[in-house]
């Protein structure tokens, strides 16, 4: 557990290299970022509201504040279009809203439905980013290292549940959904390889321009 979550607090530190080295937010989904911080902050929620051990769930923490870091680097180097700051803060009330909701209104009766509806919401993010990898034919600043990672955290964090927590079907259902996408995602960074390649050799063309 706590190897895991080391390892975590550099999970999405290849993304924002490549956000800061490009200077471009291209090929990432920012509907899909949206996703992943409430995705993230469910599982960690969960965990915390109902008592588990840090071990069980730090990654998951750490994860959700990159996350965030990543929709902030995104809103600043998005410009098709760029991001207007009537739906920034449009983000931030909903945001301090659920926030309201899970703290505030959910009872220790109704704190699964935090994990219920969380493989929705895994579907809804990784299924958007891999659309518009479909869509766009590259995966511009995706990491292949940050992908592997959270597929091979998915994969370790079935057994270390089942061991720390026990069979947790909300949890253990959620990290299921989450190897399969992951691995979709990782197959589609190899095969749009050149394609994203040629992408940036491009852009970079166009910036110098």
């Amino acid at each position: 557990g706590i190897a895991i979550i080391c390892a975590s607090s550099i999970n999405k530190a290849p993304v924002m290299a490549n956000i800061l080295k490009s200077k471009s937010a291209a090929g990432l989904s920012l509907a899909a970022s949206y996703g992943e911080v409430i995705m993230y902050s469910n599982a960690a929620f969960y965990n915390i509201l109902r008592g588990n051990p840090f071990t069980a769930y730090g990654e998951t923490f750490v994860v959700q504040l990159q996350t965030m870091i990543i929709v902030g680097l995104i809103w600043f180097w998005k410009d098709d279009p760029k991001v207007g700051w009537d739906k920034i803060g449009a983000v931030f009330v909903v945001f301090v809203l659920y926030l309201f909701v899970v703290f505030k209104v959910l009872t220790s009766d109704t704190y699964y439905i935090l994990m219920l509806y969380n493989p929705v919401v895994l579907i809804y993010s990784r299924g958007s980013q891999i659309i518009a990898n479909h869509k766009q034919k590259q995966t511009g600043t995706q990491s292949l290292a940050t992908t592997g990672m959270n597929l091979t955290g998915s994969i370790v964090r079935i057994a270390t549940t089942i061991k720390e927590v026990g069979w947790d079907f909300h949890i253990l259902r959620a990290y299921g959904i989450s190897v399969t996408l992951n691995f979709m995602l990782l197959a589609q960074i190899l095969m749009y390889r050149e394609n994203t390649a040629r992408f940036f050799k491009v852009l970079k063309e166009k910036k110098k321009e």
